[in-house]
């Protein structure tokens, strides 16, 4: 598996509030990008150890099964395992210290096995497919401006610059329990995990360009790729933290 992962503290931000973990073993291979929220040190402290957790809990199930013994039912359970751990932790370590209080983080993760590929999403962090040279958002967003699209209040290329796009209606660690949506991705060249650092300030439709690497003439590494995307973004703006991992085949 090639991947490539960066994050960028931006241009605005004084702090990077954003995480993110690739990790994998003989049978897996796993990313998981959080965007935290919660004042200068809250945002910091749910995603890192939003991120830790989520990835204890996984590198643990595979060290005690064989990655043979897995299916489908087991890594979805696995993967709602490690959210409600990370959530756990997340929240309690908000209730310890009265300048953590009201923390939390988006999360979004793939995990690839031998049965096939599975991916959790809470909040607004992002799960793109691409296949060819065409790229697909998969997960979906817990979002007030998701909430007014799907009513029709408002539609698809408004929500960019809707003033309350930053509201988010899910996220990990801000109660006791939390939902997420889970996915089963059947066929993909590539996929890219990401915060909303960058997605509001490149276009998916340059996000899937520079994903297949189309935009030069020969195709880089997913190292420079995701450098690429972290650059753009800044250019674009850089008013939030900057997080992308890009996996796949060639």
């Amino acid at each position: 598996m090639k991947y490539g992962g960066k994050t960028d503290v931006g241009k605005k931000r004084k702090n990077n509030q954003d995480s993110y973990a690739v990790f994998s073993k003989d049978g897996y291979f796993c990313a998981v990008v959080c965007d935290g929220m919660g004042g200068a040190k809250g945002g910091n402290v749910a995603s890192g150890l939003a991120v830790k957790t989520f990835a204890t809990v996984i590198k643990k199930a595979f060290s005690n099964e064989n990655a043979d013994n897995f299916n489908e039912t087991a890594i979805r359970m696995l993967l709602k395992d490690a959210l409600d751990a990370a959530n756990d932790a997340v929240y309690r370590k908000s209730l310890t210290d009265p300048e953590l209080e009201g923390m939390g983080t988006t999360l979004v993760a793939a995990l690839v096995c031998l049965c096939g590929t599975y991916a959790v999403n809470v909040g607004d962090s992002r799960l793109y497919r691409q296949i060819d040279s065409t790229v697909e958002q998969i997960s979906k967003d817990h979002s007030f401006v998701q909430y007014l699209i799907e009513k029709g209040e408002i539609k698809p290329e408004e929500a960019a610059n809707h003033p309350k796009k930053n509201i988010i209606l899910r996220a990990l660690g801000v109660n006791e329990h939390v939902d997420g949506d889970y996915y089963r991705i059947d066929s993909y060249h590539r996929i890219l995990l990401c915060s909303d650092g960058l997605t509001n300030h490149v276009s998916d439709a340059r996000i899937g360009e520079i994903m297949s690497g189309s935009y030069i003439a020969k195709p880089p590494s997913y190292k420079v790729r995701v450098e690429r995307l972290v650059t753009e973004a800044n250019e674009g703006g850089g008013l939030d933290n900057i997080t992308a991992v890009l996996f796949g085949g060639e």
